[in-house]
């Protein structure tokens, strides 16, 4: 996991050709203007979706882990604490979906609180899910890069 600012991003422009892709996408995009959806950058190699909600995520135990794809997520406006957790042995919620490339497990995450112009990023060992921030009642406007893991 990654987590960190948009402007320290040059540290990260060498990890892998799709997270360098993403961050370039964000720099050189006004992603407040892009209507919630899901749209794809380079094919099913770099796909972006577009979130916009009122959070209100209470379920701290219900994480997520993903196989074929990286997260890079984005935050546009709004925050929410995001729960991270290494993915290792433990009690799965829900199976694998190879459709919605998607597993829930059961675990008690640490927790982050991310703002407007922060990103993270999730590998496919990184559980993870998103809490209501209790200090925020701005809508969430975030924005999700899926990274094939294998390019």
């Amino acid at each position: 996991m990654i987590l960190d600012s948009l402007k320290n991003s040059g540290r990260y422009l060498h990890i892998k050709k799709g997270i360098t892709d993403a961050l370039q996408y964000i720099l050189s995009n006004d992603l407040s203007l892009v209507e919630p959806g899901r749209y794809e950058i380079d094919g099913n190699r770099l796909v972006m979706i577009v979130f916009e909600y009122e959070n209100t995520n209470l379920d701290e135990c219900r994480m997520e882990g993903h196989h074929r794809y990286i997260d890079l997520q984005y935050w546009v406006s709004g925050s929410e604490l995001m729960g991270h957790e290494i993915l290792d042995s433990q009690p799965v919620l829900e199976e694998y979906s190879d459709e919605k490339d998607c597993a829930f497990y059961c675990c008690i995450a640490s927790y982050s609180r991310l703002l407007p112009g922060m990103f993270v990023i999730y590998y496919p060992s990184d559980l993870h899910t998103a809490l209501s921030d209790p200090l925020s009642d701005e809508r969430v406007k975030k924005v999700v890069f899926k990274i094939a893991v294998e390019d």
